[in-house]
């Protein structure tokens, strides 16, 4: 081999020898650059599907309660009208009456003796009028043909006003014994319900009422319209007034009766510190009974807020905030919030009605994730 041939062939090795060294350098350049895009590609949040819901206008209620009983408009307990024997009572506890219904009779046959006598009275007074009338009048045309004396007319005068007089006193005595009769048979004084029966048939009472059993015979109570009494506490007199609205709750009752402040008492408990309300409530229906506990809550302040389901306020260490979509990311938003009885969640500040809410849909998410946002 010639020395040329040599020279060439060594050149040709030395090229081979660089290539395959910098062949091998890039792959290894290659491999660190497929790796660093696998891991940056594996460390990238998913971007996360949300639901995303309008804040709903609202108006919530700051309220005070108070506790206390149900009463009737008015209890009244009837007693006898005329004193007697109370000879037959036509009611029993829980029968409900309308006004003028009889309630019991006391004995009647003496005041019907009476009724008859004084009409018999009155009869005879009738007649003693017409004789006197008679007679004067016979007297005064005497007197005016001259066969009487003025003194004659006088007497005859005088007699007719007697006459008279008894003719009035008569009719006032038919009256009294008419109403005592009618008075035997005590009748309901309004619409209401028989509660309470103090006495039986047999048992003679007297007309002087002191308002016990002792003369009374039956309890009646209006309860078509009943009365929330209750009271609450002094601190809150400044935010009471007539008028202001309120809900009544009755634990029998799966709904509230709407009502109002009727009664604001002047006085207040000195040992409990409370004042005492009265709130008119219709019952119709009777549902509610006298003597069951009421809670009520009076409307103090109105405000206007919106609204956002429970699940879309979410809290940490500085408080409460919501997620809402920003440029295909969650962002965190600082909110004020009050939680309803509906279960909702009423935002007093951070939110506006026109304003996106992201509403979780069980899969956890952050403020900084990036989502896609689709109709809740």
């Amino acid at each position: 081999m010639h020395f040329d041939d040599l020279l060439r062939a060594g050149a040709a090795i030395v090229a081979a020898s660089a290539c395959l060294a910098g062949c091998g350098a890039g792959g290894e350049t290659g491999k660190r650059a497929v790796t660093d895009a696998t891991v940056s590609e594996a460390s990238a949040p998913a971007t996360k599907l949300v639901s995303i819901e309008k804040p709903k206008p609202a108006v919530i209620r700051q309220t005070i309660v108070a506790t206390g009983s149900i009463g009737s408009k008015q209890t009244s307990n009837i007693g006898p009208l005329v004193e007697g024997v109370v000879e037959k009572i036509f009611v029993n506890v829980g029968d409900r009456v309308k006004k003028g219904d009889p309630l019991f009779r006391t004995r009647p046959s003496l005041y019907e003796r009476e009724a008859e006598e004084a009409a018999a009275n009155l009869a005879l007074a009738k007649a003693n009028l017409r004789n006197a009338r008679v007679a004067y009048d016979r007297i005064l045309r005497l007197k005016e043909d001259g066969y009487a004396a003025q003194s004659r007319v006088d007497d005859a005068r005088t007699a007719l006003d007697v006459a008279a007089a008894e003719t009035e006193k008569r009719e006032a005595e038919r009256k009294t014994a008419r109403t005592n009769l009618e008075d035997t048979t005590v009748k309901a004084p309004y619409d209401g319900v028989i509660t309470q029966r103090f006495n039986d048939e047999g048992v003679y009472l007297t007309n002087v009422f002191r308002g016990g059993a002792e003369s009374s015979v039956l309890q009646i109570q209006e309860n078509h319209i009943v009365v929330a009494v209750v009271f609450a506490p002094e601190q809150h007199l400044g935010a009471l007034k007539l008028g202001q609205k309120a809900l009544v709750y009755v634990e029998t009752q799966p709904e509230p009766r709407e009502s109002y402040i009727l009664v604001l008492n002047d006085k207040l408990d000195a040992a409990a510190r409370t004042v005492e309300l009265r709130l008119p409530i219709d019952n119709s229906d009777y549902a509610l009974k006298s003597g069951q506990f009421a809670r009520v809550e009076i409307v103090s302040v109105e405000s206007e807020v919106v609204t956002i389901p429970a699940s879309a306020a979410l809290t940490d260490d500085t408080g409460a905030y919501v997620l809402t979509p920003k440029n295909g990311r969650a962002e965190k938003v600082r909110v004020v919030i009050n939680e309803q009885p509906d279960g909702t969640i009423a935002v007093i500040e951070g939110l506006d009605a026109d304003d996106d809410v992201i509403v979780p849909n069980g899969e956890p998410i952050a403020a900084g994730d990036p989502v896609m946002t689709e109709s809740a």
